[in-house]
């Protein structure tokens, strides 16, 4: 019997695992790994939405390593939002979120309460895709019983992948009176397959997509040419400058 390269090959469990291990809990992220939530260290910080991986442990440290700032991750419900597909494919093969407005809609989410100079580190890795932006008029409910008006989020401008008419929504992300269909990473994955190199073997097309980075930008140029629109609370988008 063959083994599922999905659970052996390091890059295909990555890819598969989006958006990885995403806590139920509030927590500190210190020296890489999870400890005790301090709500004082939120002080002169800036409250960003994680909605996909930015949630999990797992890839803030891809992000910030483990000699970092100690940052407050609080979890958190957004009223009249889902957490959808993006029309475009990580580097490391995956098919990732993008937020939606959607009203009736509660979904969990995480606020990570960056400094200045952890935003400069999280801008690079997603301003190919997204735009960071200023969300207001919100309702977002923090563990421990505070509600904010305003946030930070990354916006996806690439568009959300849909069925034809709908788009589809993270089956690992969860969320109250969900109205989307839902797959999970690995089934999204297989219906990307399905659309653009049918009879394939997954891994294969998976592989292909993280190895080569012109395959990489022609499906996604294919993806955000099919996708829906993408739907965004009110916003303003913020104007970043990357360090040299």
């Amino acid at each position: 019997m063959n083994e599922d390269p999905f659970k052996t090959d390091p890059a295909l469990i990555r890819a598969a695992g989006y958006p990885y291990d995403i806590t139920a809990h509030s927590f500190t992220f210190v020296a890489g790994t999870e400890a005790p939530f301090d709500a004082r260290l939120r002080e002169g910080r800036h409250p960003v939405i994680g909605y996909g991986s930015n949630q999990s442990p797992l890839r803030l440290r891809q992000k910030y390593g483990t000699d970092h700032a100690p940052i407050p991750v609080q979890r958190a419900w957004l009223a009249d939002h889902d957490v959808v597909y993006s029309a475009h494919f990580s580097s490391y093969g995956s098919l990732p979120a993008a937020l939606r407005h959607m009203p009736g809609t509660r979904v969990a989410v995480a606020v990570n309460w960056l400094s200045d100079i952890e935003l400069a580190v999280m801008h690079p890795t997603e301003i190919d895709s997204y735009h960071f932006s200023k969300l207001v008029n919100l309702r977002l409910d923090l563990d421990g019983g505070e509600t904010l008006d305003t946030a930070f989020a990354y916006l996806s401008f690439r568009g959300h992948v849909g069925d034809g008419t709908r788009p589809i929504a993270l089956r690992e992300i969860q969320a109250e009176n969900r109205q989307l269909p839902e797959l999970g990473q690995r089934e999204a994955l297989a219906l990307m397959r399905d659309r653009m190199a049918p009879g394939n073997d997954l891994a294969d097309f998976v592989r292909r997509h993280i190895e080569d980075a012109r395959e990489r930008e022609n499906r996604g140029a294919r993806l955000e040419r099919d996708a829906l629109p993408s739907a965004h609370a009110e916003h303003e988008v913020v104007e970043i400058q990357l360090r040299s």
